[in-house]
């Protein structure tokens, strides 16, 4: 029998429970996890980096944090990972649209990365789906591509400082009805499987959890948090959030550099800690 928690928090990762550098999480918001998680409270890392990528950040923590990862394509239920694929055809029709201008892309699974293009390094460094440690692979065309285009999850479209050439891509791909598209900042396009995001995979877990929106808390920074901010009474936008996006959460705390997420957990179960 799998113990229920009393309550689920997911926390996207790059603004909201990582430091500005997308590296760190500071000792005083991995203390209040760790303090919370032994009064039956479930935290999940919620992130649009694949699985791999993702459990470098899970290492900073404990096993027990659970991860939504790929924007909702990959995530941790009870009996284990559960993975939603973008299809092949989602998948090549982005890699014809993005050829049109050379725009780097990245595509995942949620254990192994490629890129269709050099990713300059400044955009590598803004870009939460990079880690020059971990190994990439390239696509050098669209044979290549057909090879694996099966296996992928989700991918990331990057701007090369044109945002022009990043809309045309995205009024392409999003007139194709083919996949999900979203954004965790103005210089990318999220590309997921129709009908996931972080909230179908939020409420999943829900389900499966047997936690009730009025139990769940989520924190978010970027229009890709949103999905899953409408899943939980207790949706809460970081300080350094965009304005979108608080002015879609029920709750508005510090920023990430400013422990946001740790001050309103500890004040809102202050009477546990």
């Amino acid at each position: 029998m799998i113990a229920m928690p009393k309550y689920l928090v997911f926390m996207d990762l790059d603004g909201t429970l990582l430091s500005s550098d997308h590296k760190h999480i500071s000792v005083r918001t991995k203390s209040t996890i760790e303090r919370l998680q032994k009064h039956d409270v479930m935290f999940y890392i919620s992130t649009g980096r694949m699985y791999e990528l993702a459990k470098i950040t899970q290492g900073l923590l404990n096993p027990n944090v659970h991860m939504i990862t790929s924007n909702g394509a990959v995530f941790d239920g009870p009996a284990g990972q559960e993975v939603t694929h973008m299809g092949a055809k989602a998948v090549e029709l982005a890699y014809q649209v993005t050829q049109v201008n050379k725009l780097p892309m990245m595509l995942f699974t949620p254990k192994e990365a490629y890129f269709t293009e050099k990713i300059p390094h400044f955009i590598a460094q803004n870009a939460g789906n990079f880690d020059e440690a971990f190994g990439y692979k390239e696509i050098k065309s669209l044979d290549e591509l057909k090879e694996v285009a099966s296996e992928i999850t989700n991918g990331v479209v990057l701007s090369k400082g044109d945002l022009t050439e990043l809309t045309q891509a995205h009024d392409k791909m999003a007139e194709s009805k083919l996949l999900r598209l979203s954004s965790s900042g103005p210089d990318n396009i999220e590309m997921i499987p129709l009908k996931t995001d972080k909230g179908t995979a939020v409420k999943r877990i829900q389900l499966e959890r047997g936690v009730d929106a009025d139990h769940t808390f989520v924190f978010g920074d970027g229009m890709n948090d949103v999905g899953m901010m409408k899943e939980a009474k207790y949706s809460v936008a970081m300080g350094n959030g965009l304005a979108e996006v608080k002015e879609i959460a029920n709750y508005v705390t510090e920023t990430n550099a400013n422990d946001g997420l740790a001050k309103f957990l500890e004040n809102f179960f202050k009477n546990e800690l």
